[in-house]
């Protein structure tokens, strides 16, 4: 009986300390003050984004501040790769901020407490906007005028934008999230620059002369399909083929440089600009237009 009411002063004793525990935590939680959210508090929500302006001044200072160890282009040198990094990538924008304003301690990466919250918001739109195409500033041009671009030179034929076109090319819906407007001038201008993956030109030649050329779908040790400008697929036997070439060029045409004004170039770029949907289809959801 002793040891059972022992057991028990033990067990009101820890109760009571618990609860006071928790009392004093709620205590000092109360006290603490309201920390706002990404929604509402300034210092968390970056006021430039997409701003080509700030773009521009975050350019100037991050040469000015950062180069020296990030590179030139931010793509690393003494310090790490900020195009590739997740900080930068993935990471919150505020805390992006938060880290070019604190630095980080132990290393060689210093805070930067001379700076305006408006630099430092520079450098983060700067950044992201090298790091992550969709957060660029929008191309100048008519995209209206750019669409019907795009449908008169024919490109709706094999490229797929908001659920419509040809399969010959890669889909098109969220071609600005995945390329800079400069890497999408040249795919434009020069095509056999960069050969997208999957849309690799293959030439087949059978014993008799005649040859198939198509896209290649898919490959084995036996076997090649191959998808033809008509849009249907052709399965060669390899051991009924006299040879197969696969010649570094795109089946898109390399004279719409030449072909298309200087106004409908600049137009279709800014078309093609505005595909920025991250995943397709869906309904446009990045509200920068």
């Amino acid at each position: 009986m002793l040891r059972h009411r022992q057991a028990m002063g033990i067990s009101q004793t820890l109760h009571t300390q618990c609860f006071a525990l928790v009392c004093a935590a709620l205590a000092l939680a109360l006290a603490r003050p309201v920390v706002l959210n990404a929604q509402t508090d300034p210092a968390r929500v970056n006021p430039l984004r997409r701003d080509p302006a700030a773009i521009e001044a975050g350019d100037e200072l991050f040469h000015e501040r950062c180069a020296v160890c990030h590179g030139q282009r931010a793509q690393g040198a003494m310090a790490a790769d900020l195009v590739r990094t997740r900080t930068v990538t993935r990471g919150a924008e505020a805390a992006l901020f938060g880290l070019i304003r604190n630095g980080i301690p132990g290393t060689d990466m210093p805070p930067q407490p001379d700076l305006e919250d408006t630099g430092i918001w520079q450098i983060v739109t700067y950044l992201r906007a090298l790091a992550l195409p969709g957060q660029q500033p929008p191309l100048k041009g008519d995209p209206d005028a750019g669409r019907r671009v795009f449908r008169q030179a024919g490109c709706v034929s094999c490229h797929v934008v908001d659920g419509t076109g040809g399969f010959l090319g890669p889909p098109l819906d969220s071609i600005s999230v995945r390329k800079t407007s400069e890497q999408i001038r040249i795919d434009v201008l020069d095509p056999d620059a960069t050969l997208a993956e999957g849309f690799e030109t293959v030439i087949a030649e059978s014993p008799d002369g005649r040859t198939i050329e198509g896209i290649l779908k898919n490959e084995d040790t036996f076997n090649l399909v191959l998808q033809a400008a008509s849009g249907d697929f052709v399965t060669l036997r390899r051991d009924q083929l006299r040879s197969v070439t696969k010649p570094d060029r795109s089946q898109m045409p390399a004279d719409l440089g030449t072909s298309l004004s200087a106004e409908d170039l600049g137009n279709l770029l800014a078309f093609l600009d505005r595909q920025r949907d991250r995943f397709v289809p869906v309904r446009r959801g990045f509200a920068n237009y």
